[in-house]
């Protein structure tokens, strides 16, 4: 039977305090990001997919703060340690560790799992409205903690931020020297090495470690299972299950396709509304993405066909597709949550696909605001000249209708630039853009 936290439990929680810490992890490109803002008030959320590494990255922000911060003045709360009773966790473990340690000045609490801790809203909301000198950062389940609801429920008191799975620079620092200076010419041939690799299996942070690509395959099925079978048919009470993975299987197979939801929902038998409804508890999941085609018309966005992607390439394989005969639409994939990633800390942009009246299609568009400010198109092998003058052609019509002056193709291996009208296209190959080679 759960009883209430106690100092050996908080001990076992905080191990630096008796300095028996050890911080032997890869680093996180959202940790910067996220120290950007240790000095101001707002509560830091951290939400993302399961298993990509919430709690890690708390690990990397406290052995950053503890750099200059006193050892005594982190806390950590594990709000799912099944001990602990969850009635008034938070503000038990808080009075029980000023009580043990006595902290003097600004202290740091990371409550992970939040969602755990009974009435853990109203909880953050006295903390953060009372006591000063409290920094306050949580993470917790996708479906409990998610960013809609962090700013519905502690408005003004919060800056959320996504974490996805390993970037593949993340990747590359568990496999070679990629945190340092990365020597793109001398390491050309091991990155794209790697690179495959991460086609094949993703970038989730245990599966990226794992050496055994079996146990890599049987991670993969785990999280599937997982997030489809128990954080969404069982909590979402699914009538029809075995139609909802039918809708699944086709989003994965046609992955970076456009997709019409009434098409879909004839296909596995299902009304669109339920398509729209189970669309929105992937994404809610973080399992998959819609992605819309601009236009300045919002009901147009709309109605318009999305593309579907994936939040994991590793995760999408195990369903038995066969990746190495599609590369071209997993670069596409990775190029989207890389857009995602980079792009996550600016409110104001959006990322979109496009098409035109001609039936030109560009893969994607990023605004600021109402301004595109970036045209990508991904083309894994431009050989075939029909397929490269096709490529071409849909850049450059974008470039021209929102009048850019430069545009990007990304490729397996081919690197060069073209004349546009007044504009050029740049080409890079998929491995330098993603290493910052571009």
């Amino acid at each position: 039977m759960a009883g209430k936290v106690t100092a050996e439990i908080l001990a076992e929680w905080n191990p630096w305090w008796s300095g028996k810490a050890e911080f032997n992890l890869v680093e996180r490109e959202l940790a910067s990001d996220i120290l950007g803002w240790v000095e101001r008030k707002e509560i830091i959320g951290i939400v993302g997919v399961r298993r990509c590494g919430k709690t890690s990255l708390m690990s990397i922000i406290i052995s950053r703060l503890l750099k200059d911060a006193a050892k005594e003045n982190i806390l950590f709360i594990k709000c799912d340690d099944d001990r602990v009773e969850k009635e008034n966790l938070i503000t038990a473990a808080m009075e029980l560790y000023k009580e043990t340690l006595n902290p003097k000045g600004r202290i740091f609490v990371f409550i992970d799992e939040v969602q755990e801790a009974a009435g853990w809203e109203n909880t953050l909301k006295r903390i953060y409205d009372i006591e000063k000198d409290v920094k306050l950062f949580i993470s917790g389940s996708n479906f409990s903690v998610l960013k809609e609801d962090l700013s519905y429920k502690l408005a003004g008191r919060i800056a959320y931020f996504e974490l996805y799975p390993f970037s593949f620079m993340e990747f590359l620092g568990t496999r070679m020297d990629a945190a340092g200076k990365l020597s793109v010419i001398s390491s050309k041939q091991e990155i794209k090495h790697n690179l495959l690799s991460y086609f094949e299996f993703g970038g989730f942070p245990e599966v990226s470690i794992e050496a055994d690509q079996e146990k890599r395959r049987q991670l993969l099925r785990f999280y599937y299972d997982t997030i489809v079978y128990r954080d969404i048919i069982k909590r979402r009470e699914i009538r029809s299950p075995a139609k909802m993975e039918n809708m699944i299987n086709y989003f994965l197979q046609n992955m970076a396709n456009p997709a019409s939801y009434a098409k879909v929902g004839k296909y596995v038998s299902l009304s669109t509304d339920s398509v729209v409804e189970y669309v929105k508890y992937l994404q809610n999941a973080y399992f998959i993405f819609s992605l819309p085609s601009f236009s300045f018309s919002v009901k147009k966005q709309e109605i318009n066909p999305k593309k579907i992607y994936c939040i994991d390439t590793g995760i999408r394989n195990i369903k038995g597709f066969r990746f190495s005969e599609d590369y071209g639409r997993l670069a596409e994939n990775i190029v989207f949550i890389e857009l995602r990633r980079r792009n996550g800390a600016n409110p104001l942009s959006d990322i979109f696909c496009w098409h035109d009246a001609q039936g030109r299609e560009l893969d994607f568009l990023v605004k600021d605001g109402v301004k595109p400010r970036e045209l990508i198109q991904v083309c894994w092998n431009m050989e075939d000249k029909k397929t490269r003058d096709r490529e071409v052609a849909a850049l450059a019509g974008a470039m021209k209708e929102f009048k850019l002056k430069e545009g990007l193709i990304i490729t397996e291996n081919e690197e060069g630039s073209e004349k546009s009208g007044s504009g050029t296209i740049r080409i890079v190959p998929l491995w330098k853009w993603l290493t910052g080679g571009d």
